[in-house]
């Protein structure tokens, strides 16, 4: 199996160009609220480092929303006329849970696991990611994911598989109302 590359990996390459990967722009699919819960005993993670401001345990019910694209050279508010064009005519109502997940840090000096839920990929779920993929961005990740950010908890194997399994058979294919189109940073 090939080893999936993302622009962490490559973090030298971005200093020695003045970009800084956690303060990229991104557009966002804004959520209502959500009723997700973790009913173990997971130990939240919050990040000591002050860039890396939304690592901070549970997420879900502070701003839940599914990144349409992250990764904009400049702020996405500095793209607004140029995000609202490339969005002219797409509409988003709702996205659907596929199943729970994580993701590994990409931090080497932060080391905690990424609980999300997988959102299933839909035709009108890419083709917003699609649209706005023909601005100026750094393809942070090659392969497109969208998820929801859970919440950031700290390693440990059977809590994180205790966590997915329970998150799995209580919200598996719920479906969450699209209230907006936000421009993060």
């Amino acid at each position: 199996m090939i080893k999936a590359l993302k622009a962490h990996d490559f973090g030298k390459v971005y200093e020695a160009l003045g970009l800084n990967l956690a303060t990229l722009g991104c557009v966002m699919a804004d959520l209502g609220p959500i009723d997700i819960e973790i009913q173990t005993t997971c130990r939240s993670h919050f990040s000591k480092n002050e860039e890396r401001f939304w690592i901070k345990g549970y997420v879900a019910d502070t701003n839940p929303h599914v990144t349409l694209l992250y990764g904009l050279i400049q702020k996405a508010n500095n793209y607004k006329w140029h995000i609202d064009q490339v969005l002219e005519g797409w509409k988003l109502d709702e996205v659907e849970i596929e199943d729970f997940g994580y993701f590994d840090s990409p931090y080497a000096d932060e080391q905690y696991y990424c609980v999300v839920a997988h959102i299933k990929v839909t035709p009108e779920l890419l083709d917003g990611h699609q649209r706005l993929s023909f601005l100026p961005h750094i393809n942070t990740f090659p392969v497109y994911t969208p998820h929801i950010t859970i919440a950031y908890i700290e390693k440990d194997e059977k809590e994180l598989t205790d966590l997915l399994d329970d998150l799995n058979e209580r919200y598996k294919g719920k479906k969450l109302k699209v209230t907006n189109i936000k421009l993060g940073k």
